[in-house]
C-alpha cells in the first residue's frame, strides 16, 4: 500500500479525526472519505458525463450519424422509447 502525505491542513484534520475515536486509522479515514466520495456526484462527475455526451454528439456528427429535426422526428422518438416501455 502506497505511503502518502497527506501534508497540511489535511494531517492535522485526519488526526483530528482520529482523536475523536471515530477513526482508528490513517487507513479507515482515507477508505471513508473515497468511498463517500465515490458515491457522490459530484460536480465533476457530472461534467465529465456532459463532457463525455458532446463528445459522443460531435462524433456521431463527424460520421453522418444525424437526422435533421422535425416535430415528427421527436414524435417518432417519442413513440419508440414509449413502446420499449409496454
Amino acid at each position: 500500500m502506497p505511503n502518502i502525505d497527506l501534508g497540511d491542513p489535511y494531517e492535522s484534520y485526519v488526526k483530528g479525526l482520529i482523536g475523536t475515536g471515530l477513526y482508528s486509522t490513517y487507513a479507515e479515514v482515507v477508505k471513508d472519505a473515497l468511498r463517500m466520495h465515490m458515491n457522490s456526484e459530484t460536480p465533476s462527475k457530472q461534467m465529465a458525463v456532459i463532457h463525455s455526451a458532446i463528445m459522443e454528439g460531435e462524433a456521431d456528427i463527424q460520421a453522418g450519424r444525424v437526422t435533421t429535426y422535425s416535430p415528427k422526428v421527436l414524435d417518432k422518438l417519442t413513440q419508440d422509447i414509449l413502446s420499449e416501455h409496454d
